[in-house]
């Protein structure tokens, strides 16, 4: 190592020893109170530089201190006072014997705080000679009595502890109830706005009516913030009373605030039980709704109750049972129906034969003698020209509609045809058509008038 390295190394040991020394000791050298702090059951907590001191029990004080230049006995001092008067409410001192440099542990015992000091108070420690205070230290506590209630909210000062409340504070967790009645009321943690974790805040629960201490109020499988946001009751495990439970209902995707959910006449809890949809009015798609389909004794889970071939519905209209195969005059009523549907049709097409099939006589007299058999009519344009001749040779055509009760535009169609044929002619007088047969002329007429 050269001489010139030797010079620098001891130059930075001796500036750093100077720099050591001159945070250690004051440059004057004065005693310093480097620390104070409490023990003992008298202690409640300390945060945020505060002590909180139970006014009743036992406590001291450790006070640690560096003599610097002083030697000897020394007076040390600690004083209660109240920040806003200054006062002292408590006042202990002892005598210390006090060694140059030397750092010392100095400890003040308490029974109790003396007088009846409660609230923020400041602790402040002193050091005096013969003549002057040399250093001071100053500590915040704050004075508490067990049976009082700091913050008024119906719990004791030592009941907050206990619990982990802020005895400064009526409501600790800030969700709107007091300590008092979240501990006494409801039972519920006043340190946690959500006591269940149940995702409603407690304050809500209570407006709500649900037991802010259970997830799942009713027990009914939904917990209580899935009951809130469904719009279902969650102090009732069957919102609408159908014998479902809301959980149920969800499940198979039912309305669990409507008892019977596709409005079919059942509520939900009667189609579970019968298969049939409860989300669903005609569960077979057989025309009937599931309601009407209990109240005729028919199968809602079937189109065709009794497999003979027509679906319930029908059966139902036209009255025959469909819960039986044997139909008693049901179909039979619908053929005759058709039958005689088509019969009337058909004469109303100008086709007598019904008359002709059943005016026969059945027994002809032998004995009698054989008479004149008068025309039938047999077609349309026969029965026009009958009603012609009966009306004197001329009709007007608004009577042949009115007696015929067939169409305008048949009529019409049907005189133009025998018109074609020479079997009538039609005269327009006025605003009406006569028919007159043909080759008669309209200034022959018979006796008959042809009024309307």
């Amino acid at each position: 190592m050269t001489h010139r390295t030797l010079v620098i190394f001891f130059t930075c040991l001796l500036l750093f020893t100077g720099i050591s020394s001159t945070l250690e000791t004051p440059s004057s050298n004065a005693p310093v109170i480097q620390d104070a702090s409490y023990s003992g059951p008298g202690v409640i907590k300390t945060e945020e530089n505060v002590t909180y001191l139970w006014q009743s029990e036992a406590h001291n004080l450790s006070v640690t201190l560096y003599a610097g230049n002083q030697s000897g006995n020394h007076e040390i001092c600690m004083n209660l006072r109240e920040p806003s008067s200054n006062n002292t409410t408590t006042s202990k001192c002892q005598d210390a014997s006090l060694t140059r440099n030397a750092v010392q542990n100095i400890n003040f015992t308490f029974s109790n705080v003396s007088s009846n000091a409660t609230g923020q108070q400041t602790a402040m420690i002193t050091v005096k000679d013969e003549k002057s205070i040399l250093t001071r230290k100053n500590i915040s506590v704050y004075i508490l009595t067990k049976s009082g209630d700091l913050d008024s909210d119906s719990l004791t000062n030592e009941e907050e502890i206990k619990l982990g409340t802020n005895t400064t504070s009526k409501d600790t967790d800030a969700d709107g109830l007091e300590d008092g009645e979240e501990v006494n009321n409801y039972k519920t943690d006043a340190t946690n706005t959500d006591t269940d974790s149940d995702g409603l805040p407690d304050a809500y629960e209570i407006t709500l009516g649900t037991d802010p201490t259970k997830p799942d109020t009713d027990e009914d499988g939904l917990d209580d913030k899935s009951e809130d946001e469904l719009g279902t009751n969650a102090s009732n495990a069957d919102t609408d009373d159908d014998g479902l439970t809301d959980a149920a209902e969800q499940d198979i995707h039912t309305n669990p605030i409507k008892a019977d959910t596709d409005g079919d006449g059942l509520n939900d809890s009667e189609e579970v039980e019968s298969v049939t949809d409860p989300t669903k009015k005609d569960t077979d798609n057989d025309g009937l709704n599931d309601g009407r389909e209990k109240k005729i004794n028919t199968d809602p889970t079937k189109k065709d109750t009794d497999k003979d071939g027509l679906n319930d519905e029908f059966e139902h209209e036209v009255g025959t049972n469909p819960t039986s195969s044997f139909i008693i005059g049901g179909l039979y009523l619908i053929l005759f129906t058709l039958l005689i549907g088509g019969a009337l049709l058909i004469q109303r097409n100008g086709t007598n034969w019904f008359l002709t099939v059943f005016a026969r006589d059945e027994h002809p007299d032998t004995n009698s003698q054989p008479t004149v058999q008068t025309e039938k009519v047999v077609t349309d344009e026969d029965r026009v020209l009958n009603l012609i001749r009966e009306n004197g040779g001329r009709l007007p055509q608004s009577r042949i509609i009115d007696k015929t009760g067939w169409s305008k535009s048949k009529v019409s169609r049907l005189l133009s045809k025998m018109e074609d044929n020479q079997q009538i002619s039609k005269i327009n007088i006025g605003r009406k058509n006569i028919v007159i047969l043909y080759g008669q002329e309209l200034g022959k007429p018979d006796s008959q008038q042809d009024e309307d």
